[in-house]
């Protein structure tokens, strides 16, 4: 797996890879069927309590991964995907 931030993309760890919660991806606005995949989204993150929780999780593990590889790149370092964030 590969993470995508502003710096850069980043192969996940095995590791942390297995502890990420499972979510679908976010409707891409300029696919062709957008509105079947909002809405399928949707549905999937009202189905049950813990869709959303688990949506959040990833959002912020993403949100702190992308500050991490920003710093470790202003500081000349490589960035290693980790579990920050995540819990």
């Amino acid at each position: 797996m590969i993470l995508s931030t502003t710096s850069g993309d980043f192969p996940i760890p095995p590791d942390v890879a297995s502890r990420l919660p499972q979510v679908p991806p976010v409707p891409d606005p300029s696919a062709p069927d957008y509105r079947r995949q909002r809405r399928a989204f949707t549905e999937w993150l009202d189905a049950a309590p813990e869709h959303a929780i688990d949506f959040e999780r990833l959002r912020r593990w993403h949100l702190v991964q992308d500050q991490l590889a920003a710093e470790a790149r202003a500081a000349g370092r490589d960035h290693v995907v980790t579990e920050d964030g995540l819990d």
